[in-house]
């Protein structure tokens, strides 16, 4: 069954799906509270039925590229991922712009490098007296030292779709609205250790500036990818690359932001 309905909503049609014992596939976000996704989650697990969430951009080819990028360690240790969402509209009556626009984003980056969050700091603002928060900008600093800066906005003249990666050693940008959109940058800062004369230590700082490779693409539909993918783990019982995992560590990052929102 696919759910694609105003979020409120999510969790009462899924739950009665799930009781009947069909398989969901939701729109983001899953729930709008991580109580509701461990509820449906673990509903869906004693019906034997697949759940999964469309967090489309995990089955785009540009993330899924530097997802192995990432495994192989041809990157290096990831420094920070910074990423812009934004878009003049849609204003939208029942979630704010972090569930709307920044669940992509958290998504992606639980995908390439986990989320298990540290340090948080937010901040949101709404747009004259529309009830929901339209602008936000949400800094992450996670646990295995990667920091993470979001930015979304449904008050921007211009619709930009940009992560940026920064690795030690190569750097990335992923820009959904462009025609090549994956840009892979051999370049870096080398910092070695020298004995200086007149301090004990100095650092000698240089900068690789190597080739810029843009890998070709295939470009079948994220949501494509998705829907055959739901399809297979119904046929499989095989748990969805978008499933139990990504929905908790999503939903518990968006809990997380709402609670620390100023």
């Amino acid at each position: 069954m696919f759910i694609a309905t105003p979020p409120k909503s999510h969790y009462e049609i899924a739950r009665e799906a799930l009781l009947a014992g069909k398989h969901v596939f939701v729109e983001k976000p899953f729930a709008t509270s991580i109580d509701r996704a461990y509820e449906l989650l673990d509903l869906a697990e004693k019906r034997n039925c697949v759940a999964m969430v469309d967090h489309t951009f995990l089955f785009a080819e540009p993330v899924r590229y530097l997802n192995n990028l990432i495994r192989k360690g041809a990157m290096g240790e990831i420094v920070y991922i910074s990423s812009r969402r934004i878009n003049l509209g849609l204003f939208q009556q029942n979630v704010d712009v972090v569930f709307d626009l920044a669940v992509h984003d958290l998504a992606i980056v639980d995908f390439l490098v986990g989320m298990e969050i540290n340090r948080v700091s937010v901040f949101k603002r709404k747009f004259r007296t529309f009830p929901q928060d339209a602008w936000a900008n949400i800094n992450l600093e996670l646990k295995n030292g990667t920091l993470v800066n979001i930015a979304v906005s449904w008050l921007s003249p211009v619709k930009i779709r940009e992560t940026i990666i920064g690795g030690t050693e190569m750097m990335a940008i992923y820009d959904d609205t462009a025609t090549n959109k994956l840009k892979i940058f051999d370049r870096g800062v080398i910092l070695s250790e020298t004995l200086g004369q007149d301090e004990l230590y100095k650092f000698m700082v240089q900068y690789k500036l190597g080739n810029i490779f843009e890998p070709k693409i295939f470009s079948k539909p994220s949501l494509t990818r998705a829907v055959e993918h739901f399809f297979d783990c119904v046929r499989s019982g095989e748990e969805p690359i978008s499933g139990r995992k990504s929905i908790l560590a999503v939903t518990r990052a968006l809990d997380i932001i709402s609670r620390t929102a100023t």
